[in-house]
C-alpha cells in the first residue's frame, strides 16, 4: 500500500521581505551598518560634492563624467526638457482635474508621445530615452504646478542645469545658488536605493519587455502610496503639530498611545540611522549657517533626540531611527518647494535611479514571475445560477 505524499507548503516571503530578486552594480544599502553606495561611491563622497546630472550620469554610464562629458550630458538635458505641445495640453487638462502625483503619473506616461524609438529596447535607444525622461521630469511637476494656480508656464533659460533650471519653472526667476545647492544634495541624495517598491515595479513592467516609459510611469504610481515616497508632507505637518521643543515629549507619547506611526521614523532596511537622514541635515545645517535661521533645524534635531529616547522605551529591540523623510522634509522646505509638491520632486530625484534600474534589466532580462501558494477553498460543487 501506497502511502500518500505529504504536500508540503512553501514558506510565503510577505512582502518578499528577505527574498534576493536580483544582482545589480548600481547600489548596495547596508542596513546594519547604515552605509549607501552609489556605484561603488559612499553617498557621504557624492551627496554636496557632485551635481544631480553627474550622479545620474555615474548610474547611467558606471563612472563620473569628465568636465566635458558633464557638459554634453547638461547641453543634451537642457535641449530635452521642454515639452512638446501634445504634452502641454495634458498638463492643462491634468490642472484642472488632478495634483501632486496623480498629476506626475498622468504625465509621465505622455513621455512616449513624441519618442519615435519608445519601443527600440536597445541599450543606445534607451541611454537616449533615460535622459530625456529624466531632464523632462522637472518640467512635468512644475508646469502643472503653475497652470493649476494659473500662471503661465515658464522655460528656464539654456544656462541653468537641472535644479536650478526646476527651481526656475516654478517660480519665473533665476534662484540664489544657496538654494540650487541645496536641493542638488538632496536629489543626488535620493537618487537611487537598491530594491525599493517603486524600483522593483520598474524592473517587473521592463521585465516583460514593455517600454522605459511604462517602466517609469508604473514607479511613478508605486511611489504615490504613502509606505514609499509620500512622507515628508506628514513630517512638515507633525512638526507643525508639535510647535514647540517643550511640547515634543508629550506629543510623541500620545501619538503612539493612539496607535500612530511617527513620521520619518523608522525604515525597512536600515536599523540604524539613515545615512541619508545625516545627509540632509548637514545640508541644512550649510543653509542654516548662510541664512542665520536655524531655528527649525534645531526644533528638528530636538524632536529626533526625543523621538528616538521614546521609540527605544516604548519598541525596545524595533531600531526605530530618523530616515531619509524627517530631513527631507526640511531642506525642501528650506528650498521654498511647496509642500504639496514635497513627493513629486523625490519622483525627480529618483528617476534616474529608475532608468538606471530599467537599462540594468534590459542588459540581462528575464521575465520576473513569482510564485503564489493558493489558500482558498477546494473541491467546491458547482451549483447552477438557477438553483442558487
Amino acid at each position: 500500500m501506497t502511502t500518500p505524499a505529504t504536500i508540503v507548503e512553501p514558506e510565503i516571503a510577505r512582502g518578499l521581505e528577505g527574498i534576493v530578486s536580483h544582482a545589480t552594480q548600481l547600489s548596495e544599502v547596508d542596513g546594519h551598518a547604515g552605509r549607501l553606495t552609489i556605484r561603488g561611491y559612499d553617498i557621504h563622497t557624492l551627496v554636496g560634492q557632485v551635481c544631480s546630472e553627474e550622479a545620474a550620469y555615474l548610474l547611467w554610464h558606471g563612472g563620473l563624467p569628465s568636465r566635458r562629458q558633464l557638459a554634453d550630458l547638461q547641453h543634451d538635458m537642457v535641449a530635452a526638457r521642454h515639452l512638446p505641445g501634445p504634452i502641454i495640453d495634458v498638463l492643462r487638462g491634468a490642472a484642472r482635474a488632478a495634483d501632486g502625483m496623480h498629476a506626475l503619473r498622468m504625465g509621465a506616461a505622455t513621455l512616449s508621445l513624441d519618442a519615435p524609438d519608445a519601443d527600440d529596447l536597445s541599450q543606445e535607444a534607451n541611454r537616449r530615452l533615460a535622459l530625456r525622461i529624466t531632464a523632462r521630469m522637472p518640467a512635468l511637476v512644475a508646469h502643472h504646478f503653475r497652470l493649476q494656480h494659473g500662471q503661465a508656464i515658464c522655460e528656464p533659460p539654456d544656462h541653468l542645469g537641472f535644479a536650478a533650471g526646476y527651481l526656475y519653472m516654478l517660480e519665473g526667476r533665476e534662484p540664489d545658488p544657496m538654494r540650487v545647492d541645496g536641493l542638488n544634495a538632496y536629489l543626488v541624495a535620493v537618487i537611487e536605493h537598491g530594491m525599493n517598491a517603486s524600483t522593483f515595479t520598474a524592473r517587473v513592467i521592463a521585465s516583460t519587455d514593455a517600454d522605459m516609459v511604462s517602466a517609469v510611469t508604473g514607479a511613478v504610481g508605486a511611489l504615490k502610496g504613502p509606505k514609499h515616497g509620500g512622507v515628508p508632507g506628514p513630517v512638515l505637518e507633525m512638526l507643525t503639530a508639535i510647535g514647540t521643543p517643550e511640547r515634543a515629549e508629550a506629543w510623541i507619547r500620545a501619538a503612539l498611545g493612539r496607535g500612530e506611526r511617527i513620521m520619518g521614523f523608522g525604515h525597512r532596511v536600515y536599523k540604524v540611522r539613515d545615512p541619508r537622514a545625516e545627509l540632509l541635515s548637514n545640508a541644512a545645517e550649510t543653509m542654516a549657517q548662510q541664512t542665520g535661521d536655524r531655528e527649525l533645524l534645531d526644533f528638528t534635531k530636538e524632536v529626533e533626540r526625543v523621538t528616538v529616547k521614546i521609540l527605544d522605551e516604548v519598541k525596545p529591540g524595533r531600531d526605530l531611527y530618523a530616515n531619509v523623510e524627517l530631513y527631507a522634509a526640511l531642506i525642501l522646505h528650506a528650498v521654498d518647494i511647496p509642500a504639496a509638491l514635497f513627493t513629486p520632486t523625490f519622483a525627480i530625484g529618483r528617476t534616474a535611479g529608475w532608468t538606471a534600474h530599467v537599462l540594468e534589466q534590459f542588459a540581462d532580462n528575464r521575465l520576473i514571475r513569482p510564485q503564489s501558494v493558493y489558500v482558498g477553498p477546494r473541491e467546491r460543487t458547482f451549483v447552477p445560477v438557477e438553483q442558487r
